[in-house]
């Protein structure tokens, strides 16, 4: 959502050490260009992906609500979100969990193909400032507890969240959120069970007033995390706080709030 009044995120103006890295990347691509990430056959066109698999991407609607994606006639919020409103303010998920999105995250968390880190920051840059969403003031990820890291090798969203800062050039604070406790895992659970399996999971290290915050992942599911870590974060003391997503299940969602 474009906010006329406040400075909307733009990409910052390129220094002399990005120019010199810019070419030497160019002259790079032109010697060896790289190739797909998906159909390793084609070069790349954009985000590590050749063209065709990048209109294979199944991107959202854009006439959708802008608390929680729900699909609307027209862009603005919906009736429910009216009503009982999530802890969050806004979200910006610009593809839809399917083939073959589906395939590169779950390639990127479970077996570890940090290229795919790339395309899922890309696709969120493109997004937040097609959409000329207002500048946050810091970039998060949603934190793994030191037992689930150690089992999977690797938080996704941490690598996703520092490309997007070192993109649109928005400090990042990977250490800021804390999990304190494991819980079931999200995927086995329906709606209500997720909303508890996640209350006082989550704990914010520092004081934020006033501040903006977005917090980065890889997908929407439920909203079931998004919420209970934007709750975390605004009981710090921040102002607002933005969801930003590579994907989303169905934009069906149910917030189970209270």
């Amino acid at each position: 959502m474009a906010h006329p009044f406040f400075p909307a995120i733009e990409r910052p103006a390129p220094t002399s050490v990005d120019m010199l890295r810019i070419t030497g990347v160019l002259v790079l691509r032109w010697m060896t260009p790289p190739c797909c990430l998906f159909c390793h056959d084609q070069p790349e066109y954009h985000h590590g992906l050749c063209q065709t698999c990048w209109h294979t991407l199944p991107f959202g609607l854009s006439s959708c609500c802008s608390h929680c994606g729900r699909a609307l006639a027209q862009a603005g919020i919906c009736g429910q979100c009216q009503q009982d409103p999530p802890d969050f303010d806004d979200i910006a998920a610009p593809l839809l969990y399917g083939a073959p999105v589906d395939r590169m995250l779950c390639a990127l968390k479970y077996r570890q193909q940090l290229s795919f880190a790339r395309t899922a920051a890309g696709v969120i840059v493109d997004n937040v400032l097609e959409r000329r969403q207002k500048r946050p003031d810091l970039l998060c990820a949603v934190p793994m507890t030191p037992r689930a890291l150690r089992r999977r090798g690797l938080n996704q969203s941490a690598f996703i969240v520092r490309l997007v800062g070192r993109k649109l050039g928005i400090p990042v604070r990977v250490s800021l959120l804390k999990k304190v406790r494991d819980t079931d895992r999200q995927s086995t659970l329906n709606a209500r069970k997720r909303h508890k399996n996640l209350i006082q999971a989550f704990y914010c290290k520092h004081r934020l007033d006033g501040q903006h915050i977005a917090l980065v992942d890889d997908i929407l599911t439920t909203g079931a995390t998004a919420n209970e870590v934007s709750k975390i974060v605004k009981a710090a003391g921040a102002a607002r706080v933005d969801i930003w997503v590579c994907a989303r299940t169905h934009p069906q969602y149910n917030f189970p709030n209270k």
